[in-house]
């Protein structure tokens, strides 16, 4: 009896909420912290090599939660180790945007491709609605030019209402890469936080002298952190600045040693349009041109002024040049599906012509950006155009299961997906399945049951 009281003693309140704690930090190694379509990783040769190192430190801090919960053994440095793990873990977005910028420009340019996609049938909605959509057309898709969040354009910057921006754009707190955040990132947060407060929790042992303690020396060293990251950024946008003046001044040379080192040290820039058309520019006119770049440049004028049959080839030769570049990847997409586009949008102005020619150019558009939202969308219609519904519910399937990967549900999307499943079920005679899938077309709260 006297051993159970001492157990009971033993296991009190502060202990019961660090071991909800530690519980939580498990989830937060189990479950992935960034999760984007699977079909475009290896097209893209994306990694989540951040997001892997972080789920195996939350395990290894999660395995030392415990022995110090079974040992209670808490001491300054145990704390201190929670709260550097607590800092590393809100640094991933920052880590994740910066030096991984392939996932950011994919999360940026899914982001982008499903408010288009919205916008569109919101505009449209009386006639992707009807199944009879001949006099529908389709709008251009607009590539990502540029995944540098922090952009300084004057020194109203340095005002303090702008500096929001620091967090949302330097730091990669923004929707676009929120929109394929993970469980296992919250849940490793609020497992830290709940481990921390197990930490400080009990009072009457005089616990709470030790938390402000810890803050002595945690938000000093945080602010310090911060500011060198923020003073990095803001060395970035200077020298970049100044290399917008080296190229006015004609000094190639050094604009293209500069701007490769630069493109080392933020590897964002090499997702900037302006910032490697300017290189492309510099090795042409120093007579060092440099063949992915110089048609690169070549493939943008031409897709300013919509020749998209020249910007697509140009693309196409820089590509080949290099293949890992997602800059030029997303703008050859791009370039394709305003090919298709442009096809589609010409015919359905011909009563009851076929969109065979636009569904050969979005399927080569799927090749080189896979899941690309518009794309899809796009070719969702011009298979109901076809009169082929089966293969439009196939790529309506498609939609609903990448949506998956999504934080908050595209609705207009999902809805038109199901729809066209419905008109497949009802061209094959089953009212019963075309009636239930057009019921959650228009109805969010049954897309579960499916």
């Amino acid at each position: 009896m006297n051993q159970l009281i001492s157990w009971l003693n033993w296991f009190n309140r502060q202990k019961i909420i660090f071991l909800i704690g530690c519980v939580v930090l498990c989830l937060g190694a189990v479950f992935p912290w960034y999760q984007l379509p699977p079909q475009g990783l290896d097209t893209f040769k994306v990694s989540f090599i951040w997001s892997h190192l972080g789920r195996f430190l939350v395990a290894i801090i999660a395995i030392l939660g415990f022995a110090t919960f079974f040992y209670y053994r808490i001491n300054q440095f145990t704390r201190t180790i929670f709260w550097i793990t607590l800092t590393i873990v809100l640094l991933f977005p920052y880590c994740m945007t910066t030096w991984q910028p392939t996932i950011s420009f994919l999360s940026l340019s899914y982001y982008n491709q499903g408010i288009s996609v919205s916008r569109h049938i919101d505009r449209n909605f009386s006639e992707v609605q009807s199944q009879w959509k001949q006099g529908l057309t389709l709008n251009r898709s607009k590539p990502v030019d540029s995944i540098v969040g922090l952009t300084i354009s004057d020194s109203r910057f340095f005002q303090l209402p702008s500096w929001e921006n620091i967090w949302i754009d330097g730091f990669g707190y923004n929707n676009s890469f929120f929109s394929f955040i993970g469980k296992g990132w919250s849940f490793s947060i609020v497992g830290l936080i709940t481990c921390l407060a197990g930490f400080y929790l009990e009072e009457e042992n005089n616990e709470l002298h030790k938390l402000l303690t810890d803050l002595k020396f945690v938000l000093p060293s945080a602010v310090m952190l911060i500011s060198v990251i923020v003073s990095f950024l803001v060395w970035v946008n200077i020298v970049d600045y100044g290399l917008g003046e080296k190229f006015a001044k004609g000094e190639y040379q050094e604009v293209i040693s500069v701007s490769r080192k630069l493109a080392i040290a933020y590897p964002p820039l090499n997702g900037d349009t302006l910032f490697m058309e300017r290189m492309a520019k510099a090795s042409l006119y120093s007579n060092q041109p440099e063949p992915a770049l110089i048609n690169f440049a070549k493939g943008l004028e031409h897709f300013r002024v919509n020749d998209f049959d020249q910007s697509v080839d140009y693309f196409r030769l820089s590509l080949a040049e290099q293949d890992n570049n997602f800059l030029v990847r997303g703008y050859l997409a791009s370039a394709l599906i305003n090919q298709g586009v442009d096809y589609f949008n010409n015919l359905q102005q011909l009563r009851g012509r076929r969109a065979g020619g636009a569904l050969d150019i979005f399927d080569q558009t799927l090749q080189i950006f896979p899941n690309h939202i518009e794309c899809l969308y796009s070719t969702m219609i011009a298979r109901v155009i076809n009169g082929e519904f089966d293969k439009s519910a196939q790529v309506a399937k498609r939609i609903i299961e990448n949506n998956k990967y999504f934080q908050s549900p595209n609705n207009s999307l999902l809805g038109q997906a199901y729809l066209h499943m419905s008109w497949d079920n009802f061209a094959g005679g089953n009212m019963t399945e075309a009636w239930k899938l057009y019921r959650q077309s228009i109805d969010d709260s049954l897309w579960k049951n499916k």
